[in-house]
């Protein structure tokens, strides 16, 4: 079960989700699901560092609660 976010509009990242990959997304100034969302995928694959692997990650996560990528 998905534990829900204490301040609704910032529902944070998945826990498994490794440390370099959180400092990529803090540093281009996504810290929540919320956040993320706003971002196309082929924009957040573009940023160095993110693999295969952490978007499928974030699109599992996103899916969760009920949000996506936004269009390209």
């Amino acid at each position: 079960m998905t534990k829900k976010s204490a301040q609704p509009g910032r529902t944070p990242l998945p826990r498994g989700l490794a440390s370099p990959d959180r400092r990529i997304l803090a540093h281009s100034g996504v810290e929540s699901l919320e956040q993320l969302a706003q971002f196309g995928r082929r924009q957040l694959a573009a940023l160095p560092g993110i693999c295969p692997r952490t978007l499928a990650q974030l699109q599992d996560a996103l899916e969760e609660h009920g949000l996506d990528f936004a269009p390209a």
